[in-house]
């Protein structure tokens, strides 16, 4: 570049020109102006008020291109940037830890709508990654105490360090949910409990995108089977407390499995789709002589599903 900046519009045509032969343009031109966003808070109102002229600080074009190369080689963005946005919370976030996804984010904003009216006092999450559940319900639901484990201390630490940052109260121990016990200190019982456990089965291991095998923790990502599904229906259909429930995200072609496991239980469920249309995400209760909590959200599912999941092109959307 020499000893002059570029212009912001000559940095964002030299950014697309470089990533429009990995991405679809619409996702290229996305991706370009998160970077922005990233390395120039301002940088819509640089633009506007001088028609794109304004340049770009030469201060910051090493890591400008350093960011553009590791999108090159379509390392998710949540990466290079160290951070990422769930349901208004900035997360930090670094490699070895799940990127928490859209399809998350949904039911979660969706569980906490419909508990506002009677919020829980005690909250479970399995398997809590970067933290973004757990934090999200300690932020809505201040008054509750919020537990939540992980079997990877990278995980952990950095859910931790997420908590301490936000300013929320977080209950935190490393450990494998099934293996081995809660701490005797937390509570017996359980008003909510949520898990988004590892959910893709290994023989979709080749359909699945590629940036997601690369990058991500498989550990968190794929499974052999529903044992761990079986163990958090049978660990709450005696850990909840009488008027508590729970929500577990789920793989599309297994959701009709999944929900015959927690009915199997004991448990009354419902199962939900998300904004794509497929099964995502199960909520289940006690099966207490009162009737379930009727709600009639539009994404209700009813008993067909199609089984036939389409290639994995992100996590989630399978």
């Amino acid at each position: 570049m020499g000893s002059q900046p570029l212009s912001l519009a000559e940095l964002r045509q030299q950014a697309l020109a470089w990533l429009t032969p990995i991405y679809p343009l619409a996702e290229a031109q996305a991706l370009v102006r998160r970077l922005l966003r990233h390395f120039l808070p301002d940088w819509e109102q640089r633009w506007l008020t001088s028609g794109g002229k304004a340049p770009f600080p030469l201060s910051l074009y090493a890591s400008w291109q350093r960011a553009l190369q590791r999108l090159q080689n379509r390392e998710p963005l949540a990466y290079i940037l160290g951070q990422v946005e769930f349901a208004g919370l900035r997360l930090c976030l670094r490699p070895g830890v799940f990127i928490p996804r859209p399809e998350t984010e949904e039911w979660a904003l969706w569980t906490v709508k419909r508990l506002a009216p009677a919020p829980p006092q005690t909250i479970l999450d399995i398997g809590t990654g970067s933290g973004a559940l757990a934090l999200l319900f300690a932020r809505a639901f201040p008054a509750a105490q919020v537990y939540a484990v992980d079997r990877s201390p990278f995980a952990c630490q950095t859910a931790r360090a997420n908590a301490r940052r936000l300013g929320l109260n977080l209950h935190l121990a490393c450990l494998t949910f099934g293996q081995s016990p809660l701490p005797s200190s937390w509570p017996l019982r359980w008003d909510l409990i949520l898990a988004n456990p590892p959910y893709i089965p290994w023989t979709y291991w080749e359909a699945t995108d590629l940036a997601v095998r690369a990058y991500e923790p498989p550990e968190a990502l794929f499974c052999h089977d529903t044992t761990l599904y079986k163990g958090i229906a049978e660990f709450a259909a005696t850990h909840l407390t009488s008027t508590g429930a729970g929500v577990v995200e789920l793989f599309p072609p297994l959701a009709q499995e999944v929900k015959a496991l927690f009915e199997a239980s004991g448990l009354l469920t419902e199962l939900h789709c998300d904004f794509s249309g497929r099964p995502r995400w199960l909520w289940f209760q006690r099966n207490e002589k009162q009737a379930l909590i009727q709600s009639s959200p539009p994404n209700s599912l009813g008993e067909a599903i199609e089984n036939k999941p389409n290639k994995l092109t992100s996590l989630p959307s399978a």
